[in-house]
């Protein structure tokens, strides 16, 4: 399926903003539910938190929106419509390639796998290194910078199969394996964060292009919902056999779900916090260069940060969620500029009319939805983390645009060497 026209409505309407439809989403569909099922106090501030950024989201996506509305309903006026008698000729121009995107699809779909499971596989990225405070080097810290390119294989694999470039089938393949590869690492390093936004990641791209079925997506949604609690048990299993300390207060799988709870702690400390988490030209450094340009700097995790706050320690993570973790830090104001910042930058990837065959386009709304505008990032290490991203996947980037791109000949119109026969009106001969 490409195409606007060819979308159900609901779909539209969520591309249209959707900046505002990633913020709203966990709350609508997890956060208030919990809050209000289990009558959470302090629901009024998960509102709040809320309402803050999904309007400085909106504020921005509203006004495109409408300028947009604006620019269809005046119609073709003013346009450049060909005039009666030209003459046509050929004119190069380029288009996307589904068999090369398709190319660059696997190499990198490889690489993800290859950096996923190696890594933690060599001991880097794991809860054990995160509780040691140790720092990734050599070839497992070679590999890290390419922990995101499953996000990117992902984005490309759908667009070469809108391109022609890939069958239904193998894509379908490509991304079990991505997840696949999730599964390992999260059995290996025993954090399960990245496999959980994967999932939502790919959920949320087969709802958008229509890939899957949306009833056989929802289905597979409620069979992971059902293994949830297993695949929680296992984890807990493994923390404890490889002699990490599981949280007591969370010992049901249940109690992970209650975002709610955490949302509303932020509540109890006020805004405005600084815990030496970093600013802009820290966020700047950690994310556009590498660290091996850059070894003596300290590793940063805001997550520690917080939870060392609360009074735990910095072998741990805890975070309020993006929304309330960005008002923890910064305020309320922050909040409403930095969603409306994020949503300036996903709309800069319009327009959505067949954005899934559009590859590069593609990657980078996968990125923003995948990292800063994730329900389980952690601001502002997650924006450092795509910067650290856009860095690593530049590469590709600049392959699909030199190689997957081709030539071809388009007819276009020319004007007619006349094209003003009649030069007044009334000097037109009477019908």
């Amino acid at each position: 399926m490409t195409g606007q026209a060819a979308r159900p409505l609901a779909i539209r309407a969520l591309l249209r903003f959707p900046t505002t439809t990633a913020v709203l989403a966990p709350y609508l569909l997890v956060i208030l539910p919990l809050a209000l099922w289990n009558d959470t106090p302090g629901t009024d501030f998960i509102l709040m938190t809320a309402a803050l950024a999904a309007g400085g989201a909106f504020a921005v996506e509203g006004a495109l929106a409408t300028i947009a509305l604006t620019e269809r309903s005046l119609g073709p006026q003013g346009g450049t419509a060909p005039r009666r008698g030209s003459v046509r000729s050929a004119a190069p121009s380029l288009r996307w390639d589904g068999e090369r995107v398709a190319v660059v699809a696997r190499v990198v779909a490889v690489v993800s796998i290859v950096a996923n499971v190696g890594a933690p596989a060599l001991g880097a990225s794991t809860l054990q290194t995160q509780v040691a405070g140790d720092v990734a080097g050599g070839f497992a810290g070679a590999l890290t910078p390419f922990n995101a390119w499953g996000q990117v294989a992902l984005a490309l694999c759908i667009t070469a199969h809108f391109l022609t470039g890939m069958t239904r089938p193998e894509t379908l393949t490509w991304v079990g394996a991505l997840l696949a590869a999730q599964v390992a690492a999260a059995w290996i390093s025993n954090i399960t964060v990245q496999l959980g936004s994967l999932t939502v990641l790919v959920v949320a791209l087969f709802l958008m292009t229509r890939l899957v079925r949306p009833t056989i997506t929802l289905t597979g949604v409620a069979v992971v919902a059902a293994a949830w609690p297993t695949v929680f048990a296992i984890r807990n299993a493994l923390r404890l056999q490889n002699g990490i300390d599981v949280d007591e207060s969370a010992t049901a799988a249940a109690d992970r779900l209650r975002f709610d709870e955490q949302v509303v702690r932020a509540r109890e400390f006020g805004a405005g916090h600084d815990l030496g988490q970093p600013d802009f030209w820290q966020a700047l450094r950690y994310g556009l260069v590498p660290r091996i340009l850059d070894p003596s700097r300290p590793p940063i995790s805001s997550g520690s940060a917080v939870n060392e706050f609360l009074g735990g320690t910095s072998t741990s993570a805890y975070t309020f969620l993006p929304v309330a973790t960005v008002w923890f830090f910064w305020g309320a104001l922050a909040v409403v500029l930095v969603y409306a910042s994020a949503a300036m930058a996903v709309c800069a990837l319009r327009p959505w009319r067949s954005v899934e065959v559009r590859p590069v386009a593609m990657v980078l709304f996968v990125l923003l939805i995948g990292g800063p505008l994730s329900m389980l990032a952690t601001p502002p290490d997650s924006f450092i983390k795509l910067l650290q991203t856009l860095v690593a996947t530049a590469p590709v980037l600049l392959v699909l645009q030199v190689w997957a791109r081709v030539r071809v000949e388009l007819p276009v119109e020319e004007p007619h060497p006349h094209p003003h026969p009649h030069p007044h009106p009334s000097l037109e001969p009477a019908r």
